[in-house]
């Protein structure tokens, strides 16, 4: 694939899950986003702890509650999501979203994504590779201190 072909899919792509947020957030209401790690996805002060560094995180949008200020860019989200009691900022990278679904999960939408910027660099040319900066993460915490666990499928008795 050459580079003409691989920026138009990307940015065929780019628009496509822009649509299709606005088509969960507007007929669905609470829906589910899956976003894998990328080097621009941040999530304020917390970032991605545990197993989230490798499978990346699944995150909650609502009209009723714990989303603000929500911008839809062109390359990216950016909202403000409530973390328990903490409200983080996030700038979520479309590139990095693998899927979209409801609370019943009667809608499932996956689509492909671009985790790293190797797969774009190696299609560009050097110079261009130069003109790209990639953003390191910083480090954060190995434990689970701060992911909330909840499992949907048992009660609990007592």
């Amino acid at each position: 694939m050459d580079k003409q072909n691989l920026k138009d899919e990307i940015l065929s792509l780019r628009k496509f899950k822009r649509q299709l947020f606005d088509l969960y957030w507007d007929q669905f209401g609470t829906f589910f986003l899956h976003a894998l790690p990328h080097p621009k996805l941040a999530i304020g002060k917390r970032g991605l702890v545990g197993d989230e560094k490798e499978a990346g995180i699944v995150l909650v949008f609502s009209p009723k509650g714990g989303v603000r200020n929500l911008d839809l860019q062109e390359e990216w989200i950016y909202a403000e999501l409530q973390f328990g009691y903490t409200w983080e900022e996030l700038f979520i990278p479309w590139d990095c979203i693998l899927r979209y679904f409801d609370k019943t999960q009667q809608t499932l939408t996956n689509m492909k994504v671009f985790t790293t910027e190797a797969e774009i660099l190696k299609q560009l040319s050097p110079s261009e590779k130069t003109a790209l900066t990639e953003k390191k993460e910083g480090e954060t915490k190995d434990d689970k201190s701060n992911v909330i666990q909840v499992d949907f499928g048992s009660k609990s008795k007592q």
